[in-house]
Parts: C-alpha cells; structure tokens; sequence
C-alpha cells in the first residue's frame, strides 16, 4: 500500500471504460455520503475521508491524497490501510489507464482531439470540470431519475451527459466542456458501481448513483458519487436538461440539488 501526500487540488477521478476495457473506477467523493435534499453545502465544504467508516470532513481535518492515483482522500494513513482492501484496484486501474492515454499520445493519436490537445490533456481538463460541476450534475441526475418519487430508480438508470470541448474556454475550468444533450440509459452499462452499491447498501449509507459522460474521442466515463438518503422532500424539476446545459454553458457553480430557475 502507498503512503498518502498532502492534497494540493488534484480532483477525485472518474471511472472511465475505456477502448481497450481499461477502466479507471474511483469514486467521486460528494459533499456527503449520506446526503440528504437538505444538504444544500458546496462539494469542497463537505468532502469527506474516502474511508466510508470515517466520516471526517475536509472543513475539520487535512485529507491527504493516495499518492499513486491522487483521486481518493483520506484523513489519515489508519483510514488510507482501513480503504486498500477496495481501493486496491481501482488505485491499479487508474494508473494503468493513464499510462495507457500517455502512451496514444507518444504514438500519435490525434482522430478527433481538439487542435493543440492530447489525449491525456483532454481527460484532465475533463477531471476538473466535473469537480467544478459535481453538484449540478448530482442535481440533473436526481431530478432526471425522479429520485425524490422512488430513489430506487438509482438501481435501475443512468444520466448519460454527452459533453464537447470548448476551445474557447479562456482557461475557466467551468468552461472547459458545453453540455450537447443528456437523457436516461439503463443501468446495466456500468456494472463497475455495483460493487460501490453494495457496499454502501451493506452499511446502511443509501443508495449510489452515478452519471455517464461521453467526450469524443474519450470512451464513456462513469462518475459514482456518494449514497443519497432520502430525497423526498425536493420537488423535481422538470426542466433540469435546459437548467443543466444553460448553467454549464454560463459556468455557473451549483450549491444545491433543488436546480430552481
């Protein structure tokens, strides 16, 4: 097991399937895993140690990231050893699939990349848009599952969020993708979150969800965020499509999951 360094604003990474079925399976840590309508806090504030029997936040400790991977946190190395078990091979997963990215890259690969991007580039720039929007994300998931009617929709769909790069993005990291389009998949294209599922189910933390991103020439990512309670209390907002694409297309950070006009 490696040791944890300090967390300097590397972003949690996503699951990834990749082309050649590598996959980068690491969970994004939402403000809460047991997040309640009533948690209305930005990501930053209430991220927590990525030991799911540590409920650490980073507002009341330093978390530390995995010094392989970077994208799981940890109050502590007690914590970090307490999580190997079950981060072990996404921890190996992960890097096998950046190495693959550098590799496409050494080779030459340029269908479909952006002018002046790599492969590798491009999957960062992803990265971090979605730890600038991973609370309008959680929310358009939500809202586009009806999450609040029967949270047990979380087992049977997905978002599936088709996103393109914007060369004109100035450098703003809210501004690095456009939302195309977004509607519902079945769930069984991303069986990697099952094991998550089962094993927040087994503590009694709520249910997972999760949202597929596709960006050519990227393969489609699957983005698990932490386990969600009960939700009945939101209304659900009809229009989270166009509240998703314009808040995005403004880079605009959401703070709560009731996506209001």
């Amino acid at each position: 097991m490696d040791s944890i360094t300090p967390d300097e604003g590397t972003s949690p990474k996503v699951g990834t399937v990749f082309p050649s079925s590598k996959k980068k399976e690491l969970a994004v840590n939402d403000k809460d895993r047991d997040a309640s309508s009533q948690a209305a806090r930005t990501r930053v504030v209430g991220a927590k140690c990525g030991n799911p029997e540590c409920y650490a936040r980073q507002s009341e400790v330093t978390l530390k990231a995995c010094s392989r991977c970077k994208s799981m946190r940890y109050c502590s190395r007690e914590c970090q050893a307490a999580h190997w078990k079950s981060h072990k091979d996404w921890c190996n997963n992960n890097i096998g699939h950046v190495e693959e990215l550098a590799r496409a890259d050494a080779m030459g690969f340029k269908r479909g990349l952006p002018p002046g991007v790599t492969l590798l580039e491009l999957d960062q720039k992803l990265e971090k848009w979605v730890k600038f929007h991973t609370t309008l994300l959680l929310a358009a998931t939500i809202h586009a599952l009806s999450l609040p009617r029967d949270i047990k929709r979380s087992r049977l769909y997905l978002l599936r969020v088709q996103v393109s790069y914007r060369s004109e993005h100035g450098g703003i990291t809210a501004k690095f993708f456009r939302v195309d389009d977004a509607f519902l998949i079945d769930i069984d294209t991303a069986h990697q979150i099952d094991k998550m599922r089962e094993e927040s189910e087994s503590q009694r933390r709520g249910a997972v969800v999760a949202v597929a991103l596709e960006c050519n020439p990227l393969a489609m990512q699957i983005v698990p965020f932490g386990s969600l309670r009960d939700l009945s209390p939101l209304r659900i907002q009809q229009r989270w499509k166009e509240i998703l694409i314009r808040d995005v297309e403004n880079g605009k950070r959401a703070t709560r999951f009731d996506m209001k006009d």
